[in-house]
């Protein structure tokens, strides 16, 4: 989600939680445009590096992965798009039996870290040993490794790879595509309504639901693969969502899958991670987003927006800081906790009763998706 124009809901959001002494104004950065944070391309792939490094990667593991890239075009707009296929246990052509896993990485170009998790979790994905390491305990990262032959993923590196190029060009607080939608708002479910703060700088949804090549090609890879578990990974806040984006409060078919949330909070976040429906939690409500759409259309039983990042005492207009870590301990202190979280959500996908028959012992069954 994370607009610039809902950052004074978030900001209020936090301080009703965490006391209004935890964000005082003059805690707030207030600086001039030329001290604004820029992309630091020793700390980040630029578009170009990242598709490469997924394609290095994919590559180099022809075992266990797979790379194709897809496209599709709308009055001369085309959007290009990688994806990769990972099955830990080697590649099959019948997923029927597995726990699908559809991970959408770099949907808003503005948020680099989303596109950077994305890359390392592939390299990780890539070494046992690797997975081991990023869970950061032996016997538990064993056991993930078990638990990750019956799992496959789809993941989408970088969704929106033209609206990344408009960010890398200087227009640093763009979120959009790139003929000026977002396409976390072209989604049918709810699309088009706008609230009182509504600004189509920031979620324009466009001329209609689907509207959008980007869009058009998830809703696409979604179909054909019937996931068990959506993952929509953003930054400007730290928080893990699950639906309703548009209404305020958690749809009771989500309960089970907001129990994931919970327990990944308890073992691995402090207070400041927000848990919840993405509607109530961050103090706005948000029409037409994937999330919602996965959960109502797609019957995908987990469903989650997570949002892996946020400098809440960024200048507004400071956009690069406000969604991105700047520092290099930063950035891989972002990286290796929410790794953890994607590894302690595969440990916990057992929990869910919609797919808990795939990790039985010698399950062949397929389970509803």
């Amino acid at each position: 989600m994370g607009g610039v124009a809902a950052a004074g809901w978030v900001l209020l959001f936090l301080v009703l939680q965490e006391g209004p002494l935890a964000y005082s104004s003059r805690d707030l950065l207030r600086l001039s445009p030329k001290d604004y944070a820029k992309p630091d391309y020793t700390l980040y792939h630029q578009k170009s590096s990242i598709l490469q490094a997924v394609q290095d990667t994919v590559s180099a593991n022809p075992r266990t992965m797979k790379l194709e890239t897809v496209q599709k075009e709308d009055k001369k707009y085309k959007s290009t798009m990688q994806v990769v296929t990972v099955e830990p246990a080697g590649l099959s052509s019948d997923h029927a039996s597995k726990a699908r896993v559809l991970i959408d990485y770099g949907e808003h170009a503005r948020e680099f870290i989303s596109a950077e998790l994305g890359l390392r979790l592939l390299q990780v994905l890539a070494d046992p040993a690797a997975v081991i390491r990023a869970v950061g305990d032996v016997q538990r990262g064993q056991h993930i490794v078990t638990l990750l032959d019956r799992v496959v993923f789809t993941i989408l590196p970088m969704e929106n790879a033209n609206g990344r190029d408009t960010v890398e060009r200087g227009q640093l607080c763009e979120r959009k595509n790139g003929r000026g939608v977002d396409t976390n708002r072209n989604w049918s479910v709810d699309w088009g309504k706008k609230e009182k703060d509504y600004s189509a700088a920031e979620e324009d949804p466009g001329a209609g639901p689907f509207s959008e090549p980007e869009t058009q090609l998830v809703l696409e890879i979604a179909r054909a693969f019937q996931p068990h578990v959506w993952l929509n990974v953003h930054s400007g806040m730290e928080a893990m969502f699950v639906p309703w984006d548009h209404q305020s409060k958690v749809a009771p078919e989500a309960s089970e899958a907001l129990k994931i949330l919970q327990t990944i909070k308890r073992d691995l976040f402090t207070s400041r991670c927000v848990v919840g429906s993405g509607g109530k939690s961050v103090g706005y409500l948000a029409h037409g987003t994937a999330t919602d759409f996965m959960f109502q259309e797609l019957k995908v039983p987990l469903s989650y927006t997570w949002e892996i990042y946020g400098d809440l005492k960024a200048d507004v207009n400071d956009c690069f800081r406000m969604f991105n870590p700047i520092g290099r301990k930063e950035v891989e202190a972002t990286i290796e906790l929410w790794l953890k979280a994607t590894f302690r959500l595969i440990e916990l996908l057992p929990s869910h009763p919609a797919i808990s028959s795939i990790f039985q012992p010698h399950s062949s069954s397929s389970s509803s998706s």
